[in-house]
């Protein structure tokens, strides 16, 4: 299963595709090595706003135009200096306070996956939280505190996932993402049984 419009995050520039946004665009050397999970933000409210008829004033015509949205929701989903966004809570707090300063009654849905192994979910619970994010038809943000063997991805870092699908043969769960502008698909169940440290998912639910 996978969110109706990815190509809604989609972007071409000089005739390659761009999957996603960029926390290389923010506009200081700070931003960008801190601006992962801001980025994974402005990417599930950007297509939130498309889905909800730009209830938010938000522009993504152009690496320029995404750019503002990037600087406006770092206002709201601001790092800390050392540690980033480093935990689903704090992520959801900065998204809440955004929501309510624009008047939205969207919520934050979480689920943490703790560096104690015995205090994670169980890989079906995990699915479950993707799947109902992806059913709602919003992109899932997903914090990767520690990648694991899952090498194709940074860890200590956010990306978005956009879908999800059972690999019979493999007998395992795929997940596709975005991630700096490009697209990757990953073995959820692994990362689950690899990381160090975990992290966590996170979709904004919008009320009917």
């Amino acid at each position: 299963m996978e969110i109706k419009h990815p190509e809604w995050l989609q972007m071409k520039t000089d005739g390659l595709n761009i999957y996603g946004y960029n926390q290389e665009w923010y506009t200081t050397y700070f931003k960008r090595t801190r601006g992962c999970g801001p980025t994974a933000a402005a990417m599930q409210l950007v297509y939130l706003n498309k889905r909800e008829t730009e209830v938010l004033p938000y522009q993504d015509d152009s690496i320029a135009s995404a750019t503002k949205v990037l600087e406006n929701v770092w206002d709201f989903v601001t790092p800390g200096w050392l540690l980033g966004l480093n935990s689903t809570k704090k992520f959801c707090t900065g998204v809440q306070r955004l929501l309510a300063y624009y008047g939205l009654t969207w919520q934050c849905r979480k689920l943490s996956v703790a560096a104690f192994r015995p205090k994670r979910p169980s890989l079906s619970q995990v699915v479950e939280f993707v799947e109902q994010g992806i059913a709602e038809d919003c992109p899932v943000a997903f914090l990767n505190l520690h990648r694991g063997r899952i090498t194709i991805i940074e860890s200590w870092h956010w990306i978005v996932l956009l879908g999800v699908s059972y690999d019979a043969k493999q007998k395992c769960y795929m997940v596709t993402g975005y991630d700096g502008g490009r697209k990757i698909t990953f073995d959820l169940g692994l990362w689950l049984a690899t990381t160090r440290w975990g992290g966590g998912f996170v979709y904004i639910s919008v009320p009917e």
